[in-house]
């Protein structure tokens, strides 16, 4: 989750790029040797039936090697960075953040609401 995100192609208010341009635009480079320990990256190969669960922050991507069918789940967590994620959803998807913010008021989570911006 220490990845400078720029040195893996993940700039922020970019548009996210492709997996198979990634693979072919810095795998080379986060699998060599000189690649910093602390940055390499985590490989999974995903079987019919498993489930990876990818944790809060952490910069990930998946390239499917046939034809593939997919559901995933992204969750809102307290903990973590909810500041950033917060900011990304008003950025990003304005109408979902008027109703998200609305219920936390309706229910009471004044403190997460008011990280609003």
């Amino acid at each position: 989750p220490s990845t400078p995100y720029e040195s893996i192609g993940m700039v922020e208010g970019k548009p996210q790029t492709p997996s198979s341009i990634w693979f072919r635009d810095y795998y080379d480079k986060v699998s060599s040797q000189s690649w910093p320990k602390e940055f390499q990256p985590v490989e999974v190969l995903q079987y019919p039936g498993e489930t990876v669960f990818v944790p809060a922050g952490w910069p990930h991507l998946v390239l499917n090697l046939e034809l593939t069918v997919a559901v995933t789940h992204n969750y809102a967590a307290e903990f973590g960075p909810f500041q950033k994620m917060w900011d990304e959803v008003a950025r990003e998807e304005e109408d979902f953040g008027r109703r998200w913010y609305s219920g936390l008021k309706k229910f009471g989570r004044d403190d997460l609401a008011s990280m609003a911006p």
